[in-house]
């Protein structure tokens, strides 16, 4: 440990630079532009990402480049980050609200900084310069005098390649989700849109499915442990208590709308969601998560200072009820489907939690690895 040494983030940063201040557009007619709102998350979705008209010399000042870090400066995501990897896009620039460190690669290694800034020490300190007004922040000078316990080059590479490849194997889980969810859809699509026949019944999406309302959770019932808490965004805790039975599915009564959350296991809905029950009882509850989201509930807002769903409104959308025998057919071809989704997501939550477990061990010097 006596090769370590005590530096901060502005030591390694052979630049820093506040964002380019631009209007996102949808169409592209410029690069990629990385907004506080696409990292805040904490997994990146490059289609969602949108782009921005630009001049070719600012395009070039701004550009990202693989092992640069971005991290929010404003907000309630004040310290959110993210590393570019050479996966990412090429062409992709960065918001004002967004500060970019480019580190010196012949001190750090910037993956191994990528997993510094996950770390609760990183976390504690934006807190500590971020509070004490109504909007947080923290500027380019405050985040830089983070400190950082950094080993010899050769193992920040060898710590950085060990939990990247538990991030790899997560990613490449995530992903093949995703490819597993797109097929069913797919399927579902040519089922009961484009193949949809004239002599089937038309009716309201009430018909189908029953919008019911979440209940009032308080914030101290919340806990780290027990059933999934679900919110119009997805899980915001747990609780000793489930008031759902999975399977199940959960949208946004309040706030966040058109998100539709399917649920493996029991869980207990809030104020702010409908919980989704079928009106024909169609096992899996494959077909109503596929409806649900070809029927853009993000677009019925009803209210106006705070987004909202009506639920009456929902019922009466009009839908083309297909053969109960049909419904069936196609839960049965979507139960293969799910049970790896659900596999790989119990895997996924392993794995987070190995590299959750390793990372300040690593980070401290308590866990070595040969490099």
């Amino acid at each position: 440990m006596s090769e370590w040494k005590e530096i901060t983030l502005g030591d390694i940063s052979q630049d820093i630079m506040y964002g380019y201040t631009a209007s996102a557009k949808q169409e592209p007619v410029g690069p990629k532009f990385l907004r506080i709102t696409d990292i805040a998350s904490g997994r990146l979705k490059w289609n969602t990402v949108p782009y921005c008209e630009i001049s070719e010399n600012d395009r070039k000042k701004y550009k990202l480049n693989s092992g640069d870090i971005v991290i929010a400066r404003t907000g309630a995501t004040t310290g959110a980050t993210y590393t570019i990897n050479p996966r990412d896009p090429e062409d992709v620039v960065f918001a004002s609200y967004l500060i970019r460190y480019r580190i010196n690669p012949s001190i750090a290694d910037p993956f191994f900084i990528d997993f510094c800034l996950r770390s609760s020490a990183w976390k504690s300190y934006v807190e500590g310069i971020s509070g004490g007004s109504a909007q947080p922040g923290a500027n380019a000078k405050q985040l830089a005098t983070f400190e950082i316990l950094l080993p010899p080059l050769p193992e920040q590479k060898a710590i950085a390649s060990v939990l990247s490849s538990l991030d790899d194997k997560i990613d490449l889980l995530h992903r093949q989700n995703k490819t597993l969810e797109a097929m069913a859809e797919t399927l579902f699509r040519q089922w009961f849109i484009e193949e949809a026949q004239e002599d089937w019944e038309e009716g309201k999406l009430g018909d189908l499915v029953n919008f019911n309302y979440g209940k009032t959770l308080r914030d101290h019932e919340r806990s780290g442990s027990g059933y999934p808490v679900i919110g119009s965004s997805g899980i915001v805790g747990f609780h000793k208590d489930f008031l759902v039975e999975a399977p199940g599915i959960v949208t946004g009564r309040k706030g966040t709308l058109g998100v539709i959350n399917y649920l493996f296991d029991n869980f207990f809905p809030i104020d702010t969601t409908f919980y989704i029950t079928s009106q024909t009882k169609s096992e899996g509850l494959f077909y109503e998560y596929f409806l649900l989201k070809s029927v853009v509930l993000g677009e019925m807002n009803s209210d106006s200072a705070v987004p909202g769903l009506n639920r009456n409104a929902a019922h009466g959308i009009p839908v083309i009820i297909p053969p109960d025998e049909l419904v069936q057919k196609f839960n049965n071809l979507c139960k293969f489907n799910f049970l790896k989704i659900k596999i790989n997501r119990n895997q996924i939550q392993t794995l987070e939690k190995l590299r959750d477990t390793l990372l300040p061990k690593l980070m401290s010097g308590e866990v070595r690895v040969s490099y």
